[in-house]
């Protein structure tokens, strides 16, 4: 998985195909520049998803600290990161350890911590790094989510294949009609599986910024969690 700590907000190119087998539209678009005071009629689907989970408070963050959890239990995986966005500062606190680094110079020494608080933090703020991000995307009105059988809108965003740790990575968004993401499945480079699909659940508010605390699939057993989250 991914980040882009480039804030391109996107002006899109915009196409349009029917789908002959479920008669529903589809949107190609490709996520470019920045451009500045958008009006609710000229927003895009990504604008809408970012501003459900409240990015107009992310330039007032100085400070977030989050654990990131999977397979909550005794044989549990567990990273707590201290993260100064506007520093660019990075701390891994784990128990024989604390890493600081910061992201605007990744020496090779910290290059596997990076590695992992990209990952991280990429679950932990995906309606943002949608902002952040440089993709093209195609959404599908009307569609099924794959584990809990909602109607939803379904995103499809689609990374380029040069640039980041895991270029070519691909995510079907499954949203509802509040913009919220209840689900995604997640396909890596060049694959037609998906290699994850699971829920966004537990919606929960830290000084206006949104987090989905819970992402599992009941049919595997997966299960991710956030904990200790902290937004200032």
């Amino acid at each position: 998985m991914k980040t882009l700590f480039l804030v391109l907000i996107a002006f899109l190119t915009l196409t349009s195909c029917q789908n002959n087998a479920k008669q529903n539209k589809e949107k190609t678009n490709t996520t470019s520049e920045q451009t500045a005071n958008k009006t609710e009629e000229t927003k895009t689907i990504i604008n809408k998803i970012a501003d459900a989970y409240g990015f107009e408070n992310w330039p007032k963050v100085e400070k977030i600290e989050f654990s990131f959890v999977v397979n909550p239990g005794e044989k549990e995986m567990l990273r707590h990161w201290i993260w100064h966005p506007k520093k660019q500062q990075v701390t891994l606190v784990n128990e024989n350890e604390r890493i600081s680094y910061k992201r605007s110079n990744v020496m090779e020494e910290f290059v596997k911590t990076d590695k992992a608080f990209v990952n991280d933090s990429f679950w932990l703020l995906f309606p943002f790094q949608l902002e952040w991000g440089v993709f093209n995307y195609e959404t599908v009105e009307n569609v099924i989510s794959p584990i809990q059988q909602k109607e939803s809108t379904k995103l499809i965003v689609k990374y380029p294949n040069e640039g980041g740790y895991t270029p070519g990575d691909r995510y079907d968004v499954y949203l509802n009609e509040n913009y919220h993401i209840i689900e995604w499945a997640y396909y890596p480079s060049g694959k037609k599986e998906p290699a994850l699909t699971n829920t966004f659940e537990d919606l929960s508010n830290f000084n206006g910024i949104k987090i989905n605390m819970i992402h599992r699939n009941p049919e595997t057993g997966f299960q991710l969690n956030f904990r200790d989250i902290s937004i200032n």
